[in-house]
């Protein structure tokens, strides 16, 4: 669980037979963008060695934290640096894992784009949704939020917040596909509209996505085949 505010940004965490515990130890965030801090924690991500993988807003980066650890380790982008070019960000939102295949997917919120990365690479990072320009084309994205990569890996779903939808986009295709929401970008709160969809995530058997309808205040489910 991350709490953005608290001490500058804190990552509280609970493991089975344990009592909650944070990282870093409270009161060491400040608002710089260290890696023996976390300021301005937004996405979160856990693999199966309980490494946690977090995005700081501000500094448009994103840092693992190994277990027990004091000093972060920069994953993607340049600490406090924003820029559009494949080892920079513009603010990072969410962000997804695919341990798989040592990948990780991150929200390039001001440059209206997703960046995939190389965990342990040497951060450079591919554009696999969006082309940098706010829009509503198939090929564009407006203020994007959550992302989720079906098991496969070739299949990515994104909150397109501002175009009030959900997207999506085949890994390595041009442009993606409408798939919950309005297809120009259309507020509404019926079954079929959406307003400012936040955040997105698969089910266990890809059968049904489940998008937090921020601006309706609401969950709503789709099924997809």
């Amino acid at each position: 669980m991350i709490d953005r505010i608290f001490g500058n940004g804190t990552v509280f965490v609970q493991q089975p037979g344990k009592n909650l515990t944070s990282f870093p130890a409270l009161g060491k965030s400040n608002s710089s963008c260290l890696l023996t801090g976390i300021y301005n924690a937004y996405g979160i991500a856990v693999d199966q060695s309980g490494n946690i993988y977090v995005s700081s807003f501000p500094c448009s980066m994103v840092v693992k934290w190994t277990i027990n650890a004091t000093i972060g380790v920069l994953i993607a982008g340049v600490p406090n640096v924003v820029g559009a070019t494949s080892n920079t960000m513009y603010y990072v939102r969410f962000i997804h894992l695919d341990e798989d295949r040592g990948l990780i997917y991150a929200c390039d919120k001001n440059n209206y784009r997703i960046q995939r990365f190389i965990v342990g690479g040497n951060g450079t990072g591919v554009t696999v949704a969006g082309n940098g320009v706010t829009g509503i084309g198939l090929n564009q994205l407006n203020i994007p939020g959550g992302i989720w990569v079906t098991r496969d890996g070739k299949t990515l779903y994104v909150a397109d917040s501002g175009n009030n939808r959900i997207m999506k986009w085949t890994i390595g295709a041009a442009q993606g596909s409408v798939i919950a929401g309005s297809a120009i970008g259309v507020a509404g709160n019926t079954n079929l509209l959406l307003n400012q969809p936040a955040d997105v995530a698969l089910d266990p058997t890809e059968t049904y996505l489940y998008v937090s309808d921020y601006g309706n205040y609401r969950i709503q489910r789709f099924r997809l085949q």
